[in-house]
């Protein structure tokens, strides 16, 4: 296997003739970073290529994806929806079981919390090794352990109270943000390889995707928990992503980092994690990240005991305020995603005005008390308020993570799939660590 593999490499390599034609569109082309293989009977291999990345779009350029471009974005849209179905059903309907087995609210409470604990340990090793364990096969397997680990996730109902529960319980949560983290990593170099021109807008409807998944995902788990019982939604949702995930492994193509490689070996510098942290510049953004999780995180903490339960609304209207945030969270997404797409060199201020959105989504919920401004809360400043957080909390993570790219590409290193990727990693990782905070 190595030997084909080294063979058919070269062949790359040495026939220029078998690269593609590249189709500009509004995302960049059809073919940016790659040279497809011709051999038939095979998975066709993409080697990257820093040259081509970033080509000058023409003045009549189309509006539309290329048919590869599309069922790239089908896939990615499709792998979000489903690993944040998944991820979502543990919260709603585990502590139940968690009680039901005799467990403590502080631990079923820590058992949720190590998700975001081992994605911020993982993913910034999955992501300085991304061309080590392969895009595609992080890609794969990332989705098929996540699948595989809720499947597992319903038969704790059959296990016997105590240890035995807690311990498997805490495996299947480990192993699931490994496989998300792999997830999030892969996805996003594949994103930077099919759309060099389009980062910020692909990211931020992934981003709507994965809030939609938030709304949807309890809600369709709770019909099923209530035809099948607690192992019904985590072995449907489980399987329906493992075999996602053998369709990703059939379908997508191998991505190839010589190229990058060897442009780092020509620069004598190849990116890592550390070299990313030593850029003093990049913290502004990583910041953001943090920052951004740990306001969503206290909010969902705080918002109905401190906000909505002065107005005794029903258990659905308590469900709909929560979704509001979502939902200008989702709604927004794509227009930051635009606007950082047209100027990604000066990415910052829109940092700051979405902090100052989601400062001044505070100051209405009440924080201004603490500098002597007091605010009735009434019906409509709820609504804004919570609609200023979710557009603001959207604005940070899509904004940031456009200029953490543009500043570790001002650093010198190669602006390629693979820092990316990396990128993208560190985005999950100090996300994770927000959320781990705020819990």
């Amino acid at each position: 296997m190595a030997e084909e593999a080294t063979e058919e490499r070269g062949s790359l390599i040495s026939h220029p003739q078998t690269t593609t034609n590249s189709t500009h569109s509004l995302y960049g082309s059809s073919s940016p970073h790659y040279r497809r293989s011709s051999r038939s009977g095979r998975l066709p291999t993409i080697t990257l290529t820093t040259a081509e990345k970033h080509p000058e779009e023409p003045n009549n350029t189309a509006s539309i994806m290329s048919k590869r471009q599309m069922f790239m974005f089908v896939m990615i849209l499709m792998t979000s929806l489903s690993s944040s179905f998944t991820v979502g059903l543990f919260p709603p309907f585990y502590p139940k079981i968690a009680e039901q087995k005799g467990s403590t609210a502080t631990e079923y409470g820590a058992i949720i919390g190590i998700n975001c604990l081992v994605a911020f340990v993982a993913t910034p090793f999955i992501g300085n090794h991304l061309s080590l364990i392969g895009v595609k096969f992080a890609y794969s397997m990332g989705l098929f352990g996540g699948g595989v680990c809720c499947a597992l996730t319903g038969l704790l109902e059959f296990f016997p109270p105590g240890l035995q529960f807690l311990v498997f319980s805490i495996l299947l949560k480990v192993v699931q943000a490994i496989s998300n983290a792999m997830v999030v990593t892969a996805s996003f170099t594949y994103t930077a390889a099919f759309f060099p021109n389009s980062v910020g807008k692909i990211f931020s409807v992934t981003r709507c995707v994965m809030n939609v998944a938030k709304l949807g995902g309890p809600m369709f788990g709770g019909l099923l928990y209530e035809f099948g019982g607690f192992v019904c939604p985590f072995v449907t949702f489980g399987l329906m992503q493992a075999l996602l995930a053998l369709l990703i492994g059939l379908t997508l193509p191998q991505l190839d980092f010589s190229d990058d490689e060897q442009d780092m070996k020509k620069k004598k510098e190849k990116v890592s994690v550390l070299k990313i942290f030593r850029i003093h510049t990049v913290w502004f953004s990583f910041l953001a990240f943090i920052v951004a999780t740990l306001c969503g995180g206290m909010l969902s903490i705080n918002l109905e005991p401190q906000v909505l339960r002065r107005f005794n609304f029903s258990p659905f209207y308590v469900g709909f305020f929560y979704g509001l945030r979502s939902g200008a969270n989702s709604l927004a997404g794509p227009v930051w995603g635009w606007i950082s797409d047209r100027n990604k060199t000066a990415v910052k201020p829109y940092l700051v005005v979405s902090a100052i959105l989601v400062s001044g989504s505070f100051f209405l919920m009440g924080a201004g008390t603490a500098v002597g401004i007091y605010l009735e809360m009434t019906l409509p400043i709820l609504v804004t308020s919570l609609c200023l957080n979710g557009a603001g909390i959207s604005g940070q993570q899509v904004a940031g993570i456009m200029d953490a790219l543009h500043e570790v590409g001002n650093a010198g290193y190669v602006d390629s799939p693979s820092t990316q990727g990396l990128v993208a990693g560190l985005w999950s990782s100090l996300s994770g660590l927000g959320r781990f905070i705020s819990g």
